[in-house]
């Protein structure tokens, strides 16, 4: 195959066979690398040529575009980082097709650092894997020594009583212990999936928040259609309603309420929360699904909430908007596609 017509694209472009490969690269994209000439990259390993690894691309910050075509047999857009031939760091998205029956890619690169939304959802999406990673192993490692100070203080108890002093440690490593397995949840979920009944979940979970609602003084309303059933893990589905629910309970002033839908709709289903609290600032806008950000509400839990609403509603295909302006309450209104 002939692919000369990439010689005067104002793109890069590199054609990479099922080995991982080069097998065509135009001059921009060897220039752009820190090459002079394309003949000293063809032959090469595309993960050695553009990201000085020793092994394919992988994971969620980088998802290699030719084992995603291969998953799909469709095109595919991602974001990477490529490091030139002198480790210079370069945010790059690329466009990836197959072609040859699927013996070959192709890949049209742009580099996206002057276009700043698209820059800024990359290096979002970088911090959020690098938080997914520090995560879990921050969690593993405390989760051993929490366990161990409770058998412990268990012990002393059994020994000597208890007290206000062990009463108020047990409390402290509840509340580590509490952080942990939100961490775990976020970035580490079980992979069998059963058939849910969404409308059962829903209310179940509404009912678990319902008395907590009401210590606060704010009141539950709930309109829940039969949806039937949805192929997924009934736990992501009590965490979503939850975290949602609780996040609404806790910023809703006493005496208002807080409304609950669920919608059944002809592609999937709809979850909506909506409260009368003092609204999400604009600013704030695109920063309530980043772990640990608190915004307002510093000192209720743990920021992590809505960061795991987010993974589970990506992992399922999902989306969510959020309604809101300050001073006049939010809507999270979250769609789910059928399995």
């Amino acid at each position: 195959m002939d692919f000369s017509i990439f010689d005067r694209f104002d793109d890069e472009v590199v054609v990479i066979d099922k080995n991982y490969r080069i097998v065509y690269a135009n001059r921009k994209y060897a220039q752009d690398l820190g090459y002079e000439d394309p003949s000293e990259v063809v032959g090469n390993f595309c993960y050695v040529v553009s990201h000085h690894q020793s092994q394919p691309c992988e994971g969620e910050c980088h998802p290699c575009p030719l084992k995603e075509i291969e998953k799909t047999g469709k095109s595919v857009n991602v974001v990477h980082t490529h490091y030139t031939h002198d480790n210079k760091d370069v945010p790059v998205e690329i466009c990836a097709f197959p072609i040859d029956g699927g013996e070959k890619i192709v890949q049209i690169i742009r580099n996206i650092r002057s276009d700043k939304e698209k820059f800024y959802l990359f290096s979002l999406s970088q911090k959020l894997s690098s938080v997914g990673f520090l995560a879990l192993g921050v969690a593993h490692q405390l989760s051993t020594p929490l366990n161990t100070i409770l058998l412990a203080l268990e012990e002393l108890e059994r020994k000597v009583g208890s007290s206000p002093e062990t009463e108020l440690i047990r409390n402290a490593v509840t509340t580590c212990k509490d952080y942990v397995d939100k961490l775990l949840f976020l970035v580490k979920r079980g992979s069998s999936k059963d058939f849910v009944n969404l409308k059962k979940a829903v209310e179940e979970s509404v009912e678990l928040i319902r008395v907590y609602a009401q210590e606060r003084g704010v009141e539950i309303e709930t309109d829940l259609e039969e949806v039937g059933y949805f192929l997924g893990r009934e736990s992501d589905i009590r965490h979503l309603v939850l975290n949602l629910l609780l996040n609404a309970v806790q910023v809703s002033p006493q005496g208002e309420r807080v409304k609950v839908s669920l919608k059944k709709e002809k592609k999937g289903w709809t979850l909506e929360v909506s409260d009368n609290g003092p609204g999400i600032d604009p600013e704030d806008m695109s920063k309530i699904f980043i772990p640990f950000y608190q915004g307002k509400n510093k000192g209720e839990g743990a920021g992590l909430g809505l960061a795991i609403v987010d993974s589970i509603v990506r992992e399922y295909g999902g989306s969510i908007d959020v309604f809101s302006q300050p001073g006049k309450g939010a809507t999270f209104r979250v769609h789910i596609p059928l399995s």
